[in-house]
């Protein structure tokens, strides 16, 4: 479609959360079809997040923009760079190749929902422990090498992007033989599933070990607060459980 349209050359902007080559393979479908334009494919995910997005788009922690390492790809890289730097600090505008663009969006998500699985770890222990696991974060997070945010998680993380650009990590480490690695991230996504589990069991022993019959009240269906988003919200395993014992749910 962009073929279609084009009669000069033109610089095609990547903004999706999308697996690793897509740059490249957009370009390929490009160049093929060219009929004598250039075009350059940046990378240029996007980090906003739900809730705050427009916050996150006037002041952005940082601006990635990924290109090819050629002049034309250096050309391309700094036009995009002059439309952000009306608004956005140079020092937090970051340029890299396409690889490092594409692979930088996923791995910050399956940081930050590692962070979560973390401290939902610790959560369990601290039940068996009688510990404070609010305490304990925030005592955590005055580490001004760890920080406060993401430690303060409900029952696991949801959401349309954390477990999809996780599994998406883990596609491209077995891909290139990192089982190991593989295996790190996938645990991250066990412990997610973990706490769920561990909370609907939680709900039905304070209740005599039974839900059938008896009415719940769920508070706070969406994945996050503030948006009203329900995509992969842990809520909705926690009530496929609790209705499964027959109890009564009312959202």
């Amino acid at each position: 479609m962009i073929v279609d349209v084009s009669n000069s050359n033109k610089i095609v902007v990547e903004k999706s959360t999308v697996p690793m080559k897509t740059a490249e393979a957009i370009e390929k479908i490009l160049t093929h079809n060219s009929q004598g334009i250039k075009y350059q494919i940046l990378s240029n995910p996007e980090f906003l997040a739900e809730g705050t997005a427009i916050q996150d788009l006037f002041i952005p922690d940082r601006v990635l923009i990924g290109g090819r390492e050629t002049p034309d790809g250096q050309k391309a890289i700094q036009a995009l760079k002059d439309v952000y730097a009306h608004w956005v600090p140079e020092d937090r505008i970051i340029t890299t190749n396409l690889w490092t663009a594409e692979l930088s969006k996923l791995a910050a998500n399956a940081f930050l929902a590692q962070r979560i699985s973390s401290i939902n770890a610790r959560s369990s222990l601290c039940e068996a422990t009688s510990a404070d696991v609010a305490q304990v974060s925030h005592a955590v997070g005055k580490d001004t090498r760890i920080g406060s945010k993401f430690l303060n998680a409900s029952v696991g993380f949801g959401g349309s992007c954390f477990q999809k650009d996780i599994l998406n990590l883990v596609y491209i480490c077995e891909c290139n033989g990192l089982t190991e690695v593989a295996n790190y991230w996938k645990q991250v996504i066990k412990v997610n599933d973990n706490q769920k589990n561990h909370f609907v069991n939680r709900i039905v022993s304070s209740m005599f070990n039974t839900v059938s019959g008896k009415k719940i009240d769920v508070l706070g269906f969406a994945f996050k607060k503030d948006t009203g988003d329900t995509r992969e919200t842990p809520a909705i395993d926690m009530c496929k459980g609790l209705l499964g014992d027959k109890a009564r749910l009312s959202i």
